[in-house]
C-alpha cells in the first residue's frame, strides 16, 4: 500500500471538479436491472470499486462470492442470493466479517430463505441453500443500517404476494426514500407510512437512467472551499434537486463558510467569510458526512456537537474510534457525552507534516485531505483506499492547489 504525501502547492481560487457518480444510486439500479425482465441502459455508471465489486458479484460466476469490503453491495447481495436456486457462499474481508448482518438474514429466513452462518452467528460468511422465498410480512431492526430495508424493498415486487416491512428505529432514512424513488422510476408502486412500507407483487418496467454525481464525494470539495478564501469551485452533474439525502451537505456547509450557487445542472461552491465558533447537527440521516464536517470544524477551530452517530462504529472502520485517534494528532478531542459526540479543537503545530492512518476507510482519507491546506502536509498510509468511492480523488483535488506524491 503506497503512502502518499499531500501538500498545498499554490493558491487556486477557481477550478472545475469532476465528481464520481453516485455509487448508492448505481448499486440500487444494478440490482433492479437484474430483477427487471427487460433490458435498459445505465448512463454514467459509477466506476467506484464498490460498484465494480457488485457488478461482478451479480453475475453469479462462482458459487463462492467475495464481496470484499463493499458494505452496500453485501446487504443487497444477501437479498438477491435469497432468490436464487442453487447453493452459494458469500464472504468478505476481515472487517466485512465484523459488520452485522443478522437483522436482514432473520427477515429473509422468516420468508422462507435458507441462509446459514458458516462461522459466527450474525456475521459473514453466509451459506445459501436453495432458498424458496415468498412474500408476506416482516419486522426488522434498522438501527444499525437502513440498507437492510433497502435490500428487502428492491426484491419485494418479485415476491409472490408482495411484501410488507414493519420497522421501528431507523438510521439513514433518506437512503430508504432514495430506494423508493428509484423503484418508482422503474414503475413500482408502494404504500408507505412512518413505520411500515407495503409493496404489492408487480414487475419492474425498463427505463433508461442516468446516474447523478455523488453528494458524499462533493462534501470534501465543500470542505476544501470553506478553507480557501475567495474560492469558487464548480462541480459538474450535481444538483440540489437530488435523490441523495447527502445533498443536505449544501445546507450544512453554509453554516461553516461554503455557499452553494446553482449553475443549471451543475453547482458552484463559494467561500464565504464565516466567524462561527459553535456547530451542532443531527446526522442520523446523513452519517457519511460526519467525517467531513468533524475535520472541517477542527481545522476552523469550531466547537461542535454531533448527534445520532453511534452507528458509525459499524462502518468500513469504527469511524468513531478512527476520528478520535486521528483528530488527536491535531490536538482536537472527540468524545462521547450523554446523547452527542463532542468535538473540542485546539491550536496545533502547523509547521509539521502530519501522518494520518486511514484505517482502511476511504472517508477518513478524504475527510482529512483539507488538512494539507493549513499544515506543512499530510502523509496518508494508503493512497489506494479512495478507490472505494472516488477513484480520481487525488488527481481532482490537485485542481484546488493540492499536490500529491508517493512517499
Amino acid at each position: 500500500m503506497p503512502r502518499i504525501l499531500l501538500q498545498k502547492k499554490q493558491d487556486i481560487k477557481e477550478c472545475i471538479i469532476n465528481l464520481p457518480s453516485s455509487k448508492s444510486i448505481a448499486n440500487r439500479v444494478l440490482l433492479i436491472q437484474k430483477l427487471c425482465k427487460e433490458s435498459f441502459k445505465i448512463k454514467n455508471l459509477s466506476t467506484a470499486n464498490d460498484t465494480d465489486i457488485f457488478r461482478e458479484a451479480l453475475a453469479l460466476n462462482s458459487e463462492c462470492i467475495d464481496i470484499q469490503d463493499a458494505g452496500t453491495a453485501c446487504r443487497f447481495m444477501v437479498a438477491y442470493l435469497s432468490l436464487q436456486k442453487g447453493k452459494y457462499q458469500l464472504t468478505g474481508t476481515e472487517r466485512m466479517q465484523q459488520r452485522p448482518i443478522k437483522p436482514l438474514v432473520d427477515a429473509l429466513n422468516s420468508l422462507g430463505a435458507n441462509i446459514q452462518y458458516l462461522n459466527q452467528e450474525g456475521f459473514l460468511p453466509l451459506v445459501f441453500n436453495n432458498s424458496q422465498i415468498n412474500g408476506g410480512e416482516v419486522s426488522i431492526d434498522a438501527s444499525t443500517s437502513s440498507q437492510y430495508i433497502s435490500a428487502l424493498l428492491m426484491i419485494a415486487p418479485v415476491l409472490e404476494g408482495g411484501l410488507t416491512i414493519r420497522f421501528k428505529e431507523i438510521v439513514s432514512r433518506d437512503y430508504i426514500e432514495m430506494t423508493l424513488e428509484i423503484m418508482k422510476h422503474f414503475g413500482i408502486s408502494f404504500h408507505a407510512s412512518d413505520d411500515k412500507i407495503h409493496i404489492p407483487q408487480q414487475e419492474y418496467k425498463a427505463q433508461n437512467i442516468s446516474i447523478e454525481s455523488d453528494w458524499s464525494s462533493a462534501s470534501y470539495i465543500f470542505s476544501i472551499s470553506a478553507l480557501i478564501p475567495n474560492s469558487r469551485i464548480q462541480m459538474n452533474n450535481l444538483t440540489v434537486y437530488s435523490l441523495q439525502g447527502d445533498s443536505v451537505c449544501s445546507y450544512i456547509s453554509s453554516l461553516l463558510g461554503a455557499e452553494t450557487h446553482l449553475l443549471g445542472d451543475n453547482i458552484a461552491v463559494r467561500n464565504e467569510p464565516n466567524d462561527s465558533t459553535f456547530f451542532e447537527y443531527d446526522f442520523k440521516n446523513c452519517p457519511d458526512l460526519v467525517m467531513t464536517f468533524a475535520v472541517l470544524c477542527a481545522l476552523k477551530n469550531i466547537k461542535a456537537r454531533f448527534y445520532n452517530i453511534d452507528h458509525l462504529a459499524h462502518k468500513e472502520s469504527n469511524r468513531l474510534l478512527s476520528l478520535e485517534m486521528e483528530l488527536a494528532k491535531i490536538n482536537c478531542s472527540f468524545t462521547k457525552s450523554d446523547n452527542a459526540w463532542i468535538l473540542i479543537p485546539s491550536d496545533f503545530d502547523k509547521s509539521k507534516t502530519i501522518e494520518i492512518n486511514t484505517h482502511n476507510d476511504h472517508r477518513i482519507a478524504m475527510a482529512f485531505a483539507p488538512l494539507a491546506l493549513v499544515s506543512n502536509g499530510v502523509i496518508f498510509d494508503d493512497d489506494t483506499v479512495v478507490k472505494k468511492s472516488f477513484p480520481n480523488f487525488w488527481n481532482e483535488i490537485e485542481k484546488c492547489g493540492l499536490m500529491s506524491s508517493v512517499v
